[in-house]
């Protein structure tokens, strides 16, 4: 039984991923009075993608090969080690913690910019070292927050971070909780390349960040690469709703049942978190690129508040 919801819980990653990005495109088409894409659309990119052959420089190595490799892997690797269905652990959650699985985000990024240096392309150069640096900043942050989450359940494994705040009661309304949760969402902003860090509507290669490191993939590789991403995006947002903004209603693990409700109960939690990203990429603007530190400070600062306020708490 476990195994086998071990497995589900990776396919939803991987088979809703897609439309989570596509619903999400939709709806901020027709909150700026347009019809836009269907939800559909990015299944049909990426069997387009499938389809088609891989070019590469004749400078490029093994590097560039294996990377679209290694970040896919890393990321189905993140959905088998948090809650994303269930709020039991599954056989593989004690892989690692959230620290860990944030190392392991670190390493298909770090894969992604070895790539993108190693094309030799201008533009791959200039998406690498920003993302690079943006990374820099994200990975402290990402540690603070999960501190002042850790903080409270005494523990840095999500599944019991969940049971910590779903149990809590007056944990979910403390200051280092609400303080951790808005430090955190800006994180996932960020780190999915959206206002007001990044448009990902953008096409202009120059202002690219986050694409700017695949400009020179193409077909299958650049397949896997896109939907790596769509996979970071979806699992960072399921983290976001199951462990700091709602806890409840995941599956119990011991039953099929369960973790179909689950899938269903996440699908809701996803598009309350979907609603505020799109209020977010449509009433904003995005940020000069010398700004974005100011951003990434601001939540630097707000999670370690959270973690002073936690020890002020239990003095």
């Amino acid at each position: 039984m476990g195994v086998t919801l071990q497995v589900l819980q990776s396919l939803v990653v991987v088979v809703l991923a897609p439309l989570y990005v596509g619903t999400l495109a939709r709806a901020e088409a027709i909150v700026s009075s347009k019809r836009g894409p269907s939800v559909l659309q990015p299944y049909r990119d990426l069997a387009k993608l499938l389809r088609k052959g891989s070019r590469q420089s004749e400078h490029t190595s093994w590097i560039y090969e294996g990377a679209p490799f290694v970040a896919f892997a890393c990321y189905l690797t993140v959905s088998a080690i948090v809650p994303i269905i269930t709020n039991n652990p599954l056989p593989l959650a004690f892989m690692a913690d959230l620290i860990g699985g944030a190392f392991v985000l670190g390493l298909a990024g770090f894969a992604m910019a070895l790539a993108a240096l190693d094309t030799g392309s201008a533009y791959g150069g200039l998406g690498a070292s920003r993302a690079s640096w943006i990374g820099s900043l994200v990975e402290p942050g990402l540690i603070v927050v999960f501190f002042s989450v850790g903080a409270l359940s005494a523990s840095d494994n999500p599944y019991l971070m969940n049971h910590a705040v779903a149990a809590g009661g007056v944990v979910w309304v403390l200051p280092t909780h609400l303080l951790g949760m808005l430090a955190f969402f800006m994180l996932v902003l960020v780190e999915n390349g959206r206002i007001p860090i990044e448009n990902p509507a953008g096409t202009l290669e120059v202002s690219m960040i986050e694409e700017g490191r695949v400009l020179e993939y193409a077909g299958r590789h650049y397949a896997l690469m896109r939907w790596g991403s769509y996979m970071k995006f979806f699992i960072m947002s399921a983290i976001f709703m199951n462990v700091f903004v709602l806890p409840w209603g995941l599956g119990d693990g011991t039953s099929y049942s369960g973790a179909l409700l689950g899938v269903v109960v996440l699908a809701g939690k996803l598009a309350l978190c979907g609603l505020f990203v799109v209020l977010i990429d449509t009433s904003f603007a995005k940020l000069r690129f010398f700004r974005i530190a100011e951003f990434l400070g601001a939540s630097f600062l707000l999670a370690l508040v959270g973690d002073v306020t936690a020890y002020v708490i239990a003095r």
